[in-house]
């Protein structure tokens, strides 16, 4: 899930992430393969260690994916000739938009790393929400968010996403943030 800045709401759709009917800002990625290894998380026999590998190289695939947005500036490259002699100067793109990742305590910790290796200067806080059995309701029980959000970008991580009320918290909690 992500959150973008009103300048990046455009209309470019990229292969296997269609237009979602929940609005402008939320992509549904259906590519064969992010939904090959949906199914294999969602397996009971699926192993433990076979989960946490899947949903990594699930995670890489939506960060991608969910990334593709992000503003880059031009920065000059010194590289090595073809032939193995000179070096040459070169231009090549410099990520410039500041992001912040949020997992949602515990299930949201399995994306964070594959993110960061996507995403190394990603600022990372985190949340803890569990389900009121009662009433259905996302509870906090652990807040570490920024006081004020200085990111352009906000990726909430969080792989287990029923009835995405846990989500929608956070993101009317970053909205809140934002305004501050």
């Amino acid at each position: 899930m992500c959150t973008k800045t009103e300048k990046e709401n455009d209309d470019n759709a990229t292969a296997g992430v269609t237009k979602s009917a929940h609005g402008p800002n939320v992509l549904v990625a259906n590519h064969p393969l992010l939904q090959s290894k949906l199914a294999v998380l969602r397996s009971s026999s699926t192993s433990p260690s076979t989960f946490r590998k899947v949903l990594t190289e699930l995670t890489y695939l939506l960060g991608y994916e969910a990334s593709a947005s992000l503003q880059t500036k031009l920065v000059g490259v010194s590289v090595q000739s073809a032939d193995g002699g000179d070096i040459v100067e070169t231009s090549g793109v410099k990520l410039i938009d500041r992001v912040a990742l949020i997992p949602i305590m515990r299930s949201g910790l399995g994306m964070t790393e594959a993110m960061l290796h996507l995403l190394p200067n990603a600022g990372v806080h985190h949340i803890g929400m569990y389900k009121d059995t009662a009433s259905s309701r996302p509870i906090q029980y652990y807040n570490r968010l920024p006081r004020q959000c200085k990111a352009d970008w906000v990726f909430i991580l969080d792989p287990v996403i029923a009835t995405s009320a846990s989500v929608m918290s956070v993101i009317g909690i970053m909205k809140k943030v934002r305004e501050e």
